[in-house]
C-alpha cells in the first residue's frame, strides 16, 4: 500500500471517510507523541495530550485552508494542545494543598520486571531522564520549540524557520543557546 497525499487524506476526511482519519492518525501519531514528549518528558501526558491534538484535528479538519503543509497546521494544534495541558496542570496545583502533595500511597506504585532484573541500570536512566527534563524545563518555550524540532523531529533549520515564522538565524541563536544551556545542565 502506496502513502497517500495529506491533501488526498484530507480530502476524504472532509468528505466523511473513517478510513481517512484512521490513515492520517497513523500517518502522524509517532511524529505528535515525539514532539509532545519532547516538551515534557513524560509518557502518560504525551500520550494524553496526543489524544487530545487528534481529537481536535478531526474536529476541527475542516477549518484546514491547505494554505500551508499539513504538519504546520498540525504542530500549531499540537503546541497549543501542549499549552493549554500545562495551565490545566499549574490550575491543579494551586487547587490542591501541600498537604495532599506530601501524602503518598506506596502500594499504588505498580513494579515491573525491568524494576527487578537491572535496578541501577534503571535508577541511571531514570537520573539521565530527570536531568533532561530539568534542562529542558529551563529552556524558553521558543528554545525548547526549535531544539525538539531539531533533534527530536530531524527538521532543518529552514524548516524550522518557515514552521516557527523566524528567520533561520534567529533559530540557530535559540538552538545554540538551547544546547549551551542542557549541555551545562547535563555536566552538573
Amino acid at each position: 500500500m502506496s502513502i497517500r497525499d495529506d491533501r488526498e487524506i484530507i480530502n476524504d476526511i472532509k468528505s466523511g471517510s473513517i478510513h481517512a482519519m484512521d490513515e492520517l492518525i497513523k500517518k502522524y501519531q509517532k511524529r505528535v507523541y515525539n514532539t509532545i514528549y519532547g516538551l515534557c518528558m513524560n509518557y502518560d501526558v504525551a500520550w494524553d495530550v496526543s489524544q487530545d491534538v487528534f481529537v481536535k484535528v478531526i474536529k476541527n479538519i475542516k477549518s484546514f485552508k491547505e494554505q500551508s503543509s499539513f504538519w504546520t497546521y498540525l504542530y500549531r494544534i499540537v503546541i497549543n494542545a501542549f499549552y493549554d495541558w500545562t495551565r490545566k496542570e499549574k490550575t491543579k496545583k494551586r487547587a490542591t494543598t501541600n498537604f495532599s502533595d506530601m501524602t503518598t500511597d506506596d502500594s499504588k506504585r505498580s513494579y515491573e520486571v525491568k524494576d527487578m532484573i537491572n535496578i541501577e541500570e534503571d535508577f541511571d536512566r531514570k537520573m539521565l531522564e530527570e536531568k533532561v527534563k530539568k534542562g529542558l524545563d529551563d529552556l524558553t518555550d521558543i528554545q525548547r520549540q526549535v531544539y525538539i524540532l531539531k533533534n527530536i523531529e530531524g527538521m532543518k533549520i529552514r524548516e524550522i524557520a518557515e514552521l516557527l515564522k523566524i528567520s533561520e538565524g534567529t533559530v540557530k541563536s535559540h538552538l545554540s543557546r538551547a544546547m549551551e544551556k542542557l549541555s551545562v545542565i547535563l555536566k552538573g
